[in-house]
């Protein structure tokens, strides 16, 4: 899920003049693979802040990871100047409310997957980032790598022949809100992108 301003506005690092300041929603586990060594790589990108509901938690990551403040509570990393963009991997039923709040605060939001509950929420979302002219995304990392760029070019060129048929196994055991979500989600992220269509 892309929101807000068209793609071809997004503002890419290289082309920046200053660093593009993220901070960071919650000390989640996800964040130093998802979000904290890919920074590392791009000397235009500083993670800048963090805040978690545990003020403790937040400053012992912020320690172990090199993020140079600690804000008290959500809201206040929201409200910071000083920061240019949110990224959100709260845990899921809180992803919809913040990245709205973020929006509404003018920044960018990089939001962790499920983008939102349903699809009510996603377009209230889509809306809001559409309103405030910032960019608003859901965080498929494998969309942007090359690889993943030559896969979807060579399905769509036609090369290897139509695409007739694509099976995927989802288990409806799985937590439909939870971890289980997100596996479903992904694969039917996957269909859409190679397939450039939306999965009946």
């Amino acid at each position: 899920m892309l929101a807000g301003v068209p793609g071809e506005r997004l503002l890419y690092a290289s082309r920046m003049d200053s660093p593009l300041r993220i901070g960071l929603l919650g000390a989640a586990r996800i964040a130093p693979f998802a979000l904290l060594s890919p920074a590392r790589q791009v000397p235009q990108v500083q993670v800048a802040a963090i805040a978690a509901r545990d003020s403790e938690r937040a400053g012992a990551f912020a320690k172990k990871h090199g993020v140079p403040r600690v804000l008290g509570s959500y809201a206040a990393l929201i409200d910071d100047p000083a920061i240019d963009a949110i990224y959100n991997p709260l845990p899921n039923a809180l992803h919809a409310e913040w990245t709205l709040r973020a929006l509404a605060a003018g920044k960018h939001v990089l939001c962790e997957k499920p983008f939102t509950a349903n699809a009510a929420e996603a377009e209230r979302v889509a809306e809001a980032a559409a309103g405030a002219g910032r960019v608003c995304m859901e965080a498929f990392h494998y969309r942007y790598h090359p690889l993943a760029e030559h896969i979807v070019a060579l399905v769509r060129s036609g090369e290897l022949g139509a695409v007739r048929r694509i099976e995927t196994f989802i288990n409806p055991d799985h937590d439909p809100t939870g971890a289980g979500y997100q596996v479903i989600q992904s694969r039917i992220a996957i269909l859409a992108l190679l397939t450039a269509t939306e999965p009946d």
